[in-house]
């Protein structure tokens, strides 16, 4: 299509409505899979639903597997009709090649069958049985399963050359509500296991693996979870498992809700200490005049009131890990007092007169920002340097809203109970993509909560919201007033990205929500005006 071709067809009002209407369809058929996809909990109802996927994403056969929970190895656990005889039991090393590529891959990767034919041993046995039956692709896309376990989601194609932004766009929004559907199915066949052995039911577990010697020690109930795939996330993740192992203090900072217990329980779950007790104290919810004999106990008659002896938090958490939440309320007094505790490693408890040596791992966190707080006198500088040797941000919710998606279904599994998990109407998603959440996850939780409760259908279409401070004024929808096409056009490309923090390309782009390729948008942004150098900004 030549240039003069293009800016026709980008400010012709038909081709815009066409679009506007091929956009509708698309998330139509979106909406139809995912509710489809939702009551599944058993392979066999997934076998039923396969017509469905096939003309949802077009392919010729479908497989997935799934990694033991130690990455170790990784199995089919489900395979569409094929011909091909593919022992189910197939236990492949998750250092293969095939394995180490895609999970390493944010993208869809396309594997062609003479690179499949040619390096039959980096992949499993099935995939060169499709190619042999005439398929001539095979897609692969990585997810997590409960945000725990890797699976892989393979699709073969007779008739490929790449995947376009139509077949991508459709895997990645496929992905999320597969990921629901295979933690079901998981929870479905522990929980039948569990009745057929007459053991007590536990955690989803692969069924491929239930007998593995050695399937971790830890029980997957009590490990925590991180919820998203946003880079921001996926950093945050990697820090926090990188830092477990060491026995550095450890300060994380963040908006109010916005996981920074979560961070503390995964840090001390993946860390040497974690045999041990996790104690808890938030400092802001403790009187100024109780806080000292909390953390570090008391003798009986140090004070009124002081019956017996007390043992404090510190003590309590010997050997293992102590959480100091909101460390920015704590009182100038005990800011001296707990300097010399991580100095000296030695407690003195209220009325005593012993020194105790205690061995502990301090972690700390705050929603304030402790460096002005330095400078305003209300925090001591040589306790910020001692705590503050890996300080940790958190990111609010607004900086990444790409997982508002994953963690809406997270929680709408989680307060499921024993009923199947509701869905969420176009409308309501989109206004819960749209909110500021100045409550971050803490709010979206509640939200979610409280409207299955009050939503008796299957289908949550009404939500109740806070007032959203950051969506109220112009900015909330564009200019209906009487202008050109083109005028008009910009506008909505303007309010997209500004909703968009001015992200062009990737799942919650842009690009993507207008519905077009990331080269055309950029093209039109040239055209009409826009600048490379457009940036989010609050109006």
């Amino acid at each position: 299509m030549t240039i003069m071709q293009h800016t026709a067809v980008g400010s012709d009002p038909q081709a815009i409505y066409n679009r506007i209407q091929q956009r509708e369809i698309e998330q139509l058929a979106q909406i139809a899979i995912q509710q489809k996809m939702a009551p599944i909990h058993t392979l066999a109802a997934l076998d039923l639903l396969q017509n469905e996927i096939q003309i949802f994403l077009g392919q010729n056969w479908l497989s997935l597997f799934i990694a033991d929970n130690r990455e170790v190895n990784y199995s089919l656990l489900f395979q569409s009709n094929s011909k091909a005889k593919t022992s189910k039991n197939e236990s492949r090393s998750c250092k293969d090649t095939f394995f180490k590529e895609c999970i390493l891959s944010a993208e869809p990767i396309l594997f062609r069958a003479s690179e499949i034919l040619k390096a039959d041993k980096s992949f499993p046995a099935s995939f060169v049985h499709v190619i042999q039956e005439g398929n001539k692709a095979i897609v692969s896309k990585a997810f997590r399963v409960h945000d725990h376990y890797w699976a892989i989601l393979s699709l073969g194609y007779k008739r490929l050359e790449h995947i376009d932004p139509r077949l991508e766009y459709r895997i990645k929004n496929f992905i999320p509500q597969l990921g629901i559907s295979i933690g079901n199915i998981l929870m479905h066949e522990r929980s039948a296991h569990a009745a057929l052995t007459n053991m007590p039911s536990s955690p989803a577990q692969p069924q491929g693996f239930l007998q593995n010697e050695g399937y971790g020690k830890k029980s997957e109930a009590s490990e925590p979870q991180m919820i998203g795939e946003s880079d921001l996330i996926q950093a945050i993740k990697s820090q926090l498992k990188m830092v477990a192992l060491s026995e550095m203090n450890l300060l994380i900072q963040g908006e109010s809700g916005t996981g920074k217990e979560v961070a503390t329980q995964i840090i001390h779950h993946f860390s040497l200490r974690s045999a041990r007790p996790l104690i808890k104290v938030n400092c802001a919810a403790i009187a100024p005049t109780l806080i000292e004999s909390e953390l570090f106990g008391h003798e009986k008659g140090s004070f009124s009131g002081a019956v017996k002896r007390k043992i404090g938090k510190f003590e309590q958490a010997h050997g293992g890990t102590l959480f100091l939440d909101e460390i920015g309320d704590l009182p100038l007094t005990l800011q001296a007092k707990l300097l010399r505790v991580l100095q000296e490693k030695e407690i003195e408890r209220v009325g005593g007169n012993k020194n105790i040596p205690i061995d502990v791992r301090i972690i700390c966190a705050t929603h304030k920002d402790l460096q002005a707080e330095v400078k305003a006198g209300n925090f001591r500088s040589d306790l910020y340097y001692r705590i503050s040797a890996f300080p940790i941000t958190l990111p609010s919710l607004r900086e990444r809203r790409e997982d508002i998606p994953h963690l809406i279904q997270h929680f709408l599994l989680k307060h499921a109970g024993e009923n199947p998990p509701k869905q969420m109407s176009k409308k309501v998603l989109q206004r819960l993509h749209l909110h500021s959440w100045p409550g971050n996850i803490r709010e979206l939780e509640h939200v979610i909560a409280r409207s299955i409760l009050l939503t008796e259908d299957s289908t949550i279409k009404k939500i109740a919201l806070l007032p959203d401070a950051d969506f109220v004024g112009e900015s909330k929808v564009p200019d209906f007033r009487l202008q050109t096409l083109a005028n008009f056009e910009k506008e909505y490309i303007l309010w997209v990205l500004h909703n968009c923090k001015a992200r062009i390309s990737g799942p919650n782009g842009a690009a993507t929500i207008l519905g077009i390729p990331a080269t055309t948008l950029q093209s039109k942004m040239k055209k009409l005006g826009i600048g490379k150098k457009f940036s989010y900004s609050k109006e």
